[in-house]
């Protein structure tokens, strides 16, 4: 039994729109034949033999990624494994990269955090999206048994052809829900989850998003880097709006979009007289489920946001006070594994005074293996008696500094 306090049915502004009929668009269909809502279901080897119960939507009132990932993760592990559920939210700004992927190579974390925008791991694989109000994230999660990849993409794009009037979408080679424009493909992201029952396609819609700031969020400072991870498969990008069918001025909204693919959902896995869709509100101030919280607690962890990054290497140059410098490095679950600095010393320093920073910076890198990669959290201090005088101390805080504004 699910909790009831996530049972509570839609009360929202835009939850209560895929209920009503709009002027715009068509309100739900049930009208497929039992025969034609099968053929419309994912064509796999237990097809006919699983019998699915009653279609759900949960349609999130929160904003907070955390919680949205940790809540979608929860609904795959928990609700009936022969239900169909759809999940649709939208985030704050952030950026949201793949559970096996590496954040420094797909963004640059320490200027995301100036311009205030939290970096989020998920649970799935796939590549780094950016998330924003224009954005809507969809998640249609199913029996492990009825999973293709291809089934959630051609839901969502035949909702918006159908629905929305947008004639260009389709679904590539890849399963990405697509834009045609000519001979050029323009993406919206998805990524899959399979667990022992059940199974996910969840993707992210651009509406309204701005593509100027996913451009800048989405921008690595690490040219150098070579990492085990998995890396993003960059493609064009577009939104919705860009697309607008002629017939209309009006804009795409979230809760056209809520509309249209709430509608083709029901359309596929609800029946009128015996599995009738039912739509949820959810509401992060009524969820009081430990498993969703502890989710979340565990999303925001250094250990998950940085630490699931696998093995990598860089290597980084720059010209500081005292002369040239360059570091080569690898790094462990984000931990330093291996340092060196290397010096080239300004055109009229001696050779004995060259030796002497050398040997410094020798001490230096020991001493930052086994700090976390780009923060070098505890990093000052000193390295031992030789290294004492005040000269030394600014010297070592002017490479960390330099590290941590370069990593």
């Amino acid at each position: 039994m699910l909790p009831q306090a996530i049972l509570r049915p839609c009360s929202s502004r835009f939850a209560a729109s895929v209920l009503c009929e709009s002027h715009a668009f068509r309100p739900f269909s049930t009208s497929l034949s039992r025969k034609e809502q099968k053929a419309a279901q994912p064509q796999t080897a237990a097809t006919d033999s699983i019998v699915l119960s009653a279609p759900v939507t949960y349609i999130s009132e929160s904003h907070d990624p955390w919680f949205n990932l940790s809540y979608e993760d929860w609904l795959l592990r928990n609700t009936p494994h022969n239900q169909p559920v759809l999940f649709l939210y939208r985030n704050f700004p952030c950026v949201v990269i793949g559970r096996n992927q590496n954040p420094w190579k797909e963004t640059t974390p320490h200027k995301l955090r100036e311009a205030g925008i939290p970096l989020v791991r998920r649970r799935s694989g796939g590549g780094t999206v950016f998330h924003d109000m224009g954005n809507t994230n969809f998640s249609i999660i199913l029996p492990r048994l009825l999973f293709t990849r291809s089934h959630g993409a051609e839901v969502v794009s035949k909702a918006i052809r159908e629905r929305l009037g947008i004639k260009e979408c389709t679904v590539n080679e890849r399963n990405d829900v697509i834009i045609k424009d000519g001979e050029k493909e323009l993406k919206m992201s998805s990524a899959y989850k399979i667990i022992q029952h059940r199974a996910y396609h969840h993707g992210t819609m651009l509406i309204s998003s701005s593509l100027s700031e996913l451009g800048k969020s989405l921008k690595s400072s690490s040219p150098n880097m070579e990492t085990k991870s998995i890396l993003s498969h960059r493609s064009p990008v577009t939104t919705l709006n860009h697309y607008l069918p002629s017939t209309t001025q009006k804009a795409i909204h979230h809760d056209d979009f809520v509309h249209a693919v709430t509608s083709e959902f029901s359309k596929i896995y609800a029946n009128q007289s015996d599995k009738k869709m039912e739509t949820r509100e959810v509401n992060s101030d009524w969820i009081k489920e430990p498993k969703v919280w502890k989710g979340v607690e565990e999303l925001k962890s250094w250990e998950w946001q940085y630490g699931q990054t696998p093995e990598f290497t860089n290597s980084l140059e720059g010209e500081l006070s005292f002369g040239s410098i360059s570091a080569s490095l690898s790094a462990r679950h984000a931990v330093i594994t291996a340092l060196t600095l290397h010096l080239t010393p300004t055109l009229h320093e001696t050779t004995e005074s060259t030796s002497e920073k050398q040997s410094f910076l020798d001490s230096l890198a020991l001493s930052l293996v086994g700090h976390r990669y780009e923060s070098l959290d505890g990093a000052e201090g000193a390295l031992g008696h030789a290294w004492e005088e005040e000269k030394w101390r600014e010297l070592g805080n002017e490479i960390i500094g330099w590290l941590r504004k370069v990593m």
